[in-house]
């Protein structure tokens, strides 16, 4: 496509220290903050799935989860709620965030759609250009008042969004897993955005998808939160699947309502995350938008060898 072109001859990023051009290419999903740097160019579509393999992403210091937790069974599994901790929002647009308010920054000040929602650069200098004429400290951060100033009718802490919890704690396993996957079904069509969670009409990544469907059924991923889904060297899929009050099984017993993984094939880290329908189909957000994809592995991807379970003790006590 021509966004996912014009992506991969990307500008330089401004905390990559070479003055070499730094060459994105296609591994994952570009999921709730899954892009890497310095792997190999992709390779043609591979006819084990039909799904799009998405493109990489600068980081910095993504750990490299290559397993799943050690002896995850040692934990007491994560326990349905009906009140999710409160994430902070207001996040000040620094360099190297990402997310919602970055693509509208990026936007309103005219930068093309094929920039990664990211304060990279050429974003950083929008921004000051923007605040010079505003007659605004030219720092080329983005607070409360720059935000004000672009006109936004958002409020700058929107970002806080949550989706509510909106069963009992009596529900059923079943019951959650049909709730996460009915919440994130909603989201289908919707804008992929890199380091987006929500809400609806906004924009949404892949790990961003995922955590707002659970906080919707009732499970609270702490200490994951939508905070650190739009920092620079944060990677929520990652933390995903070695969180270790989240129950694993080998992908040979995936079943619906499980979260599937991928791994670069280039750096062998977790760089994607899916919600498995059944029959190997997955609800997936990847460029352009969220849309139903298929399991299997991908041109520059590898399945990972566990799923994570998220309800496998969330049966209600009698």
């Amino acid at each position: 496509m021509v966004r996912g072109q014009q992506r991969r001859r990307l500008r330089r990023r401004s905390f990559v220290a070479s003055s070499a051009l730094v060459v994105l290419i296609l591994i994952t999903p570009a999921c709730g903050s899954e892009r890497q740097i310095g792997d190999t160019p992709a390779a043609s579509p591979s006819p084990i799935s039909a799904t799009p393999t998405p493109k990489a992403k600068p980081s910095r210091t993504t750990p490299s989860p290559t397993a799943s937790p050690s002896d995850s069974s040692a934990h007491a599994f994560l326990q349905p709620t009906t009140t999710i901790v409160a994430a902070h929002g207001c996040t000040i647009l620094t360099p190297g965030m990402n997310g919602v308010k970055v693509k509208m920054v990026q936007r309103r000040l005219g930068l093309p759609n094929s920039a990664w929602e990211t304060m990279d650069d050429a974003t950083i200098a929008a921004v000051r250009r923007f605040q010079r004429k505003a007659g605004l400290s030219t720092d080329g951060v983005v607070g409360p008042l720059t935000w004000q100033a672009m006109g936004f009718r958002e409020d700058f802490c929107f970002d806080r969004y949550q989706a509510r919890p909106v069963l009992p704690l009596t529900a059923t396993m079943r019951v959650r897993r049909e709730q996460m996957i009915a919440f994130a079904t909603s989201f289908l069509g919707d804008e992929y955005v890199w380091g987006g969670a929500g809400p609806h009409g906004y924009g949404i990544d892949c790990s961003g998808l995922v955590l707002q469907a659970l906080y919707s059924a009732g499970l609270d991923p702490q200490p994951i939160s939508v905070d650190k889904h739009v920092l620079p060297d944060y990677r929520t899929s990652v933390e995903l699947y070695r969180h270790p009050r989240l129950a694993h099984v080998p992908l040979s017993a995936v079943q619906r309502g499980d979260l599937v993984f991928w791994r670069s094939n280039a750096t062998g880290r977790v760089n994607h995350v899916a919600i498995y329908l059944g029959d190997r189909k997955v609800l997936e957000a990847v460029e352009p938008q969220v849309h139903l994809g298929s399991l299997g592995n991908r041109s520059t991807q590898t399945m990972m060898p566990e799923v994570v379970r998220p309800f496998s003790a969330a049966e209600p006590t009698q």
